[in-house]
């Protein structure tokens, strides 16, 4: 109770008012998420997800939408309603109405008045959350970074009969090297078996380089955003690091992102076999913008799409040998019989040693 009344008075003390920092913050987000987002959405849309955030503040607030007017209710009852802007894509008539709505619903509320300078925040992240599932606000760049793929060894390489095991968990600066190391000191080796399984991604660029080791002037992956003109295509050089030595690559559930990006790449140009089950299907590009409270908003702007032309989001890669929920007592030589299977799941495979055996067997026909 004595926090609440200290936090109560700083709040008459200060007016009770949004300041310039929020609004700021408004105008950012009803700008810059238009702008940038991979799908159309108007100022107009972006505002009332923001809006609707508020409940994330008090259970007791809740804004409704109607066609022309936004209304605030506490506690069951109407509290005031706003006529939205004459021209709904007035960017700066939206953060108006938010300022008012968000200092009448702080007059309300002694709970919203407790996130203090917090509360933009909090309502900005889940106003994205629910864009798409991949865009997020992070609080500060710190919060961002915690989130970052973090592995104490990110690469492993030994000799699995006469073949080259390569074990990528992350991409990262290293990536390249320790794979050009691995060929010089493993140089007898009859093919590759690339593991890329529990690999949640990494460093986009590094996956692309990696690719480009294997292929010989091929399209390694494109991406594109809302427009037709941001279709941009990443392609391979000339020349193969191993010299077109047969490769196969193991995926499983937790596959994702820029290990998605290379393995499908691999498998689409006729590279590579794909073993284990389906892949998570992260095939979006978020771009970073730092927003003036020191909060930072990872905003999807763009799609990954396979050298074949289809959007690896939401889909991931069907194997060519499908291990899911497969013993490790399966008979490699009857699994190999059924072929691809199209409806192949998720799993995570990471600790089963089935699909090196089938990796083996395939580099071995």
């Amino acid at each position: 109770m004595r926090k609440e009344i200290i936090v109560f008075l700083f709040f008459l003390l200060v007016g009770g008012k949004v300041c310039a920092i929020e609004e700021n913050s408004f105008s950012i987000l009803y700008t810059q998420i238009p702008e940038q987002y991979v799908e159309n959405i108007s100022p107009e849309d972006v505002a009332v997800k923001v809006l609707k955030g508020i409940t994330v503040l008090d259970k007791q607030l809740r804004v409704g939408d109607d066609d022309d007017k936004i209304s605030l209710y506490y506690r069951g009852r109407l509290q005031k309603v706003l006529h939205k802007p004459a021209d709904k894509n007035n960017v700066a008539g939206w953060v108006d109405l938010s300022s008012e709505l968000t200092d009448i619903a702080l007059e309300k509320s002694i709970v919203a008045q407790q996130y203090d300078f917090e509360m933009i925040d909090r309502m900005m992240g889940e106003a994205v959350k629910n864009l798409d599932g991949d865009s997020k606000y992070y609080a500060s760049i710190d919060d961002w970074k915690s989130e970052r793929p973090k592995h104490k060894r990110n690469f492993g390489s030994r000799m699995e009969g006469k073949n080259l095991y390569l074990k990528i968990v992350v991409f990262n600066n290293f990536t390249i090297s320790e794979i050009e190391k691995a060929v010089r000191e493993y140089p007898d080796f009859a093919g590759v078996i690339l593991d890329l399984r529990g690999n949640s991604g990494g460093m986009l660029g590094e996956a692309i380089k990696t690719a480009d080791l294997f292929l010989d002037e091929a399209i390694i992956v494109s991406s594109k955003g809302r427009d037709e003109d941001s279709l941009t295509y990443y392609t391979a050089k000339e020349g193969d690091i191993i010299e077109g030595k047969p490769m196969v690559v193991l995926v499983d559930g937790q596959t994702a992102s820029a290990a998605e990006v290379l393995a499908v790449a691999l498998q689409e140009q006729g590279r590579a076999k794909i073993v284990g089950t389906k892949t998570w299907g992260k095939g979006s590009i978020q771009n970073l913008i730092n927003m003036p409270s020191g909060g930072v908003l990872s905003l999807t702007n763009s799609y990954f799409y396979t050298p074949s032309g289809y959007k690896l989001h939401r889909r991931g890669i069907i194997p060519d040998v499908c291990t899911f929920e497969m013993p490790e007592s399966k008979d490699i030589n009857n699994l190999l019989a059924i072929g691809k299977v199209h409806d192949c799941k998720s799993e995570s495979r990471e600790d089963t040693e089935l699909e090196l055996k089938v990796a083996i067997s395939l580099l071995n026909l």
